[in-house]
């Protein structure tokens, strides 16, 4: 703790202490919407053909679960076809919450970076992961992710081309279901200028399946903000940010024709 001789030292101390725990406040708050809103949408399983409504119940799946961790959030889910018939829904709801929480922490100017990967892992207790999963993640978010972007690591890019490489039969129609929805993922993703894959949140496929008609707005108070950070750690010669921010206002100019 700092020294609070006078209410000088005590605002500043406040101001600071606020700013950072609202930061992570928004972050989770955001993340609650997200996951509230994706799963608030009308069912139309009581409309269907029993038989329907089976296979309808196999092709979903529940959502995935939440491990806070101090600054950051972990979300988490098993693609153990013995308990969910169709784990790439799975897949498909980490990729929009954390492309969408990418896209909203340089809206707020509380940017974040983060990465997602498949490897084994426990459930300990409720909401408490452990396992490999969990350090191939956080290896990939702090030591290759570098500035605000999502990485997406080599086992999961193979979990989805593995969807790719039969075709599967026309009458088993989770199989096909999984398959489109790989499909879906691996359009999510792009390559960056240092090779490695990430989720591309501006891209066409994500832009039409969850920021719709608030994509330009978006997109212009991030793509502003991106721009008075570039030029703050330009001019404090911070050569270091000014390349990540650069690198991130080139993937923004790449993606503006999308959003305009």
């Amino acid at each position: 703790m700092p020294e609070l001789t006078d209410d000088q030292k005590k605002a500043e101390f406040q101001s600071m202490v606020m700013k950072s725990v609202g930061a992570i406040t928004r972050l989770q708050q955001h993340a609650d919407f997200f996951r509230t809103a994706s799963g608030g949408t009308q069912s139309v399983r009581s409309e269907l053909a029993p038989e329907d409504q089976i296979l309808y119940d196999e092709m979903s799946a529940p959502k995935a679960k939440q491990q806070r961790w101090s600054d950051g959030l972990v979300f988490y889910q098993s693609l153990n076809t013995k308990t969910a018939k169709c784990p790439m829904n799975a897949v498909l709801d980490i990729f929009m919450l954390s492309g969408s929480l990418c896209m909203l922490g340089l809206v707020d100017k509380q940017p974040i970076r983060g990465a997602v990967e498949t490897s084994w892992g426990v459930e300990l207790h409720e909401n408490e992961l452990y396992g490999a999963v969990v350090a191939n993640s956080y290896t990939l978010e702090s030591s290759v992710a570098q500035y605000p972007r999502i990485v997406i690591g080599e086992h999961t890019m193979n979990y989805l081309r593995a969807h790719l490489e039969h075709t599967p039969d026309p009458t088993d129609k989770l199989a096909i279901y999984n398959r489109n929805l790989a499909v879906k993922c691996l359009n999510m993703t792009a390559i960056d200028q240092d090779g490695h894959d990430i989720l591309n949140y501006l891209g066409t496929e994500f832009r039409s399946s969850v920021f719709r008609e608030e994509s330009k707005s978006l997109y212009d108070d991030a793509y502003a903000y991106i721009c008075e950070q570039y030029e703050l750690h330009k001019a404090n010669k911070n050569s270091k940010l000014a390349l990540r921010y650069t690198w991130l206002r080139g993937y923004f100019h790449q993606h503006r024709d999308i959003h305009v």
